[in-house]
């Protein structure tokens, strides 16, 4: 509705809606650009321009991710030998964690004490594990494979973290019943027929409050013929039960679950 723009009796009559405000700057995509339009009402508008080379997908995003957090992975020559170690060993269980820096800020967020991962592989994620953890965090790996304890040990010791972290060789199934105590953070990346084993002696040795971090639940888009898929899909229901886990999933097939 218009109304005159005079005063009349003492009373302040409007304008129309149209100029109870000066008008906004039109904003286009992207960037923020500060405008100086000469006047203190005017000097603190902005334009937004997209830049250039601003991810404008969700591979552009992936790869952007993967660019950039390299420059900050302290432990990514340890990494970078896994291809290699499959290729020459034949080995195609053994991969790195998808993101060593986002494992280190998760760990370092808990604060745990007392850590265990189950499946250490050649030590890159135990690594970040310890490293996360600090100074007063103890971990406890356990891998099946004599040869990759041994040269997961040689990474932790070459990284100054060989008092932190003790790795405990043999399969998970004889391992995990002879553990005690309680954990306040676990990590699982290990073999889809040996998850429900982990769920199990996970729910009996950690805390409550504590993480337990689940990585690649979602294998079979990579393997459709791996064995122990159907324990992977009953695992990611399982750590749905709210009586028992808050569980958060991360695209990439990593889950989150603090145990309530």
């Amino acid at each position: 509705m218009t109304r005159a723009g005079s005063t009349e009796r003492g009373k302040i009559q409007l304008g129309s809606d149209s100029e109870l405000s000066p008008k906004r700057p039109r904003i286009a995509k992207g960037t923020l650009e500060r405008r100086e339009r000469g006047t203190d009402t005017d000097a603190g508008s902005y334009n937004w321009i997209m830049p250039s080379n601003e991810p404008k997908s969700a591979a552009a995003v992936k790869r952007w991710i993967e660019r950039h957090t390299r420059t900050s992975d302290r432990f990514a020559s340890v990494a970078d030998k896994y291809e290699r170690h499959r290729r020459e060993h034949g080995c195609d269980d053994v991969y790195p964690s998808s993101n060593g820096p986002l494992l280190g800020a998760l760990t370092a967020a808990v604060k745990p004490k007392r850590l265990l991962e189950v499946g250490c592989g050649l030590g890159y994620s135990g690594l970040w594990l310890a490293y996360g953890a600090g100074s007063g965090g103890r971990v406890e790996t356990i891998e099946a494979s004599q040869d990759h304890a041994k040269i997961a040990r040689g990474h932790f010791n070459a990284e100054g973290l060989g008092k932190q972290i003790q790795v405990l060789v043999g399969e998970a199934t004889r391992v995990l019943p002879a553990l005690k105590g309680r954990y306040d953070l676990i990590y699982f990346d290990i073999n889809p027929s040996e998850s429900l084993l982990v769920l199990d002696h996970s729910e009996r040795l950690i805390r409550r409050g504590g993480l337990l971090i689940s990585a690649n639940l979602f294998l079979g888009q990579f393997a459709p013929d791996i064995p122990g898929l159907e324990k992977t899909a009953e695992y990611r229901l399982r750590i749905l039960d709210a009586a028992r886990w808050l569980t958060g999933y991360m695209v990439d097939g990593t889950s989150l679950s603090v145990r309530v």
